[in-house]
C-alpha cells in the first residue's frame, strides 16, 4: 500500500535524513520512532505531498507521487494531523467537515457508525454534541481517528495519536487500529510513545 524507497528530506542545507526505505502492506500497522528533530513528521508530510523529497520516490498503492498524482493519491488517505487547526465552533462541526472535502466525496457520514468508533476508543456520545472548546486534546485526537475510520480509506497516517492520553486510552487507540488494518487498512504513525511503538506490526526507527 504504500513504498518508499531511497527517501532523503532536506531544508536549505540541513538534511534531516536520506536513504530512509519502507514497505506497508494493508493489514499492517507500523509505526516510526526516533528523536525529535530528525523528520518523522515531515516524512508523514511527504507522503501527503506537502513536504517535497530532496532525493527517493514514495508509492501509494497503484501510484508514484508526482505532480500529477497527488490528487488521486490524496483520495486514498485518511489523514490526522497532531495539531487539528480547525475553526470550528461545534465538535459536530468538526466531525461532518471532512466529508465535505473534495478528497473524501463519496465517504458516507453515520452517527451510529461514529458512535460505535467513539465506544471502542472510550468516549462518549456526549462529546459530539459540545462544543470544542469543552473538549480536551485528548478527546479531540480520538475523535478525529474515529472520524479516520469512518472514511474507509486504503491508509490512515496519523502524528502522535496517543500524546494527550494515558496508558488505559493508548491501548483503545493501538487495538482500534489494529482492528482497521484486520478490516483491510494499512495505518502508519508516527509517536514518542513505547507502548503504542511496540504494538504496532512494524517498528521503523527514523
Amino acid at each position: 500500500m504504500l513504498q518508499i524507497d531511497n527517501a532523503c528530506i532536506a531544508f536549505g542545507d540541513e538534511e534531516l535524513f536520506s536513504g530512509f526505505c519502507m514497505q506497508l502492506h494493508k493489514g499492517e500497522t507500523a509505526c516510526i520512532a526516533g528523536e525529535s528533530g530528525r523528520g518523522k513528521t515531515s516524512l508523514l508530510n511527504a507522503v501527503m505531498g506537502f513536504v517535497p523529497l530532496r532525493k527517493g520516490t514514495i508509492t501509494v498503492g497503484d501510484f508514484e507521487l508526482t505532480r500529477n498524482t497527488i490528487d488521486t493519491i490524496r483520495r486514498q488517505i485518511a489523514w490526522i494531523p497532531q495539531e487539528l487547526a480547525l475553526p470550528m465552533e461545534w465538535v459536530k462541526e468538526m466531525v461532518q467537515l471532512p466529508f465535505e472535502l473534495k478528497a473524501n466525496r463519496g465517504a458516507s457520514f453515520s452517527e451510529e457508525r461514529l458512535f460505535s468508533c467513539f465506544a471502542e476508543l472510550g468516549l462518549d456520545e456526549d462529546l459530539y454534541r459540545k462544543r470544542v472548546g469543552e473538549v480536551s486534546g485528548g478527546q479531540r485526537q480520538r475523535i478525529m481517528i474515529a472520524v479516520a475510520a469512518l472514511l474507509k480509506k486504503p491508509l490512515i497516517i496519523v502524528d502522535e495519536p496517543t500524546s494527550a492520553l494515558d496508558s488505559g486510552s493508548t491501548d483503545k487507540v493501538l487495538a482500534f487500529f489494529r482492528k482497521q488494518a484486520e478490516q483491510g487498512a494499512a495505518v502508519l504513525a508516527v509517536s514518542h510513545d513505547k507502548t503504542f511503538a511496540h504494538g504496532c506490526h512494524q517498528l521503523i526507527a527514523l
